[in-house]
C-alpha cells in the first residue's frame, strides 16, 4: 500500500480510505484492465458463441488481467475472499454472457430443450482455461473460438 500511495503522491490513508484492504484495491486495479464485455444476440447461436469465445481468447491472451489469470485461479480455487470477489466480478459477467447465449438459443428451437448448460459453458471456458494454465492459449491458433463452438454445436443442436 505504502508503494502504491508513493506512486500516486498521496498519504497512505488516501488509498485506505478508497479500498480497505490490499485485496481489494488488487481486485479494483484488475477490474480496471478489463475492456466491456459485450453480449451478441443476432440470433445465430454459433455465431453469438464463437463472438463470445474470441472475446475470452483476447482477454486471456492480450491483455494484462489475462496475464494474471492464472495466479488468479489459485484464489478462486482456494476460496479466498479475493477469489471470490474476483469470480464474482471478473470471471461472473462472462460466464453469464455464454448462458444468456445458450439460453436464448434454446428458447429459439436453436438447442436440445435438455440442453446442460453449465457443462455446455465449461466446455469452451474450460478449454480455454486449460489452454491458459498449459502455456498452450497463447500459441493456439486463430480459429481455436470457432473450433470449440463447432465441436460443442454439433452435438447440442435440435
Amino acid at each position: 500500500m505504502e508503494g502504491v500511495a508513493a506512486s500516486a503522491g498521496v498519504a497512505k490513508t488516501t488509498i485506505y480510505r478508497r479500498w480497505l484492504s490490499k485485496e481489494e484495491l488488487l481486485l479494483a486495479a484488475i477490474e480496471s484492465l478489463f475492456e466491456d464485455l459485450r453480449v451478441p444476440d443476432t440470433g445465430d447461436v454459433r455465431a453469438d458463441l464463437i463472438f463470445i469465445a474470441r472475446q475470452a481468447h483476447r482477454f486471456l491472451t492480450e491483455t494484462k488481467a489475462g496475464e494474471v489469470f492464472p495466479r488468479m485461479v489459485v484464489e478462486v480455487t482456494s476460496g479466498t475472499p479475493l477469489g471470490r470477489r474476483y469470480l464474482e466480478k471478473v470471471i461472473g459477467p462472462r460466464l453469464r454472457a455464454f448462458f444468456h447465449v445458450l439460453q436464448a438459443a434454446k428458447r429459439r428451437g436453436e438447442l436440445r430443450a435438455d440442453l446442460d448448460e453449465q457443462l455446455a459453458v465449461a466446455t469452451i471456458i474450460g478449454s480455454m482455461i486449460f489452454l491458459r494454465i498449459s502455456l498452450a492459449l497463447p500459441g493456439a491458433s486463430e480459429d481455436l473460438a470457432e473450433r470449440l463452438v463447432r465441436q460443442l454445436v454439433e452435438g447440442m443442436e435440435a
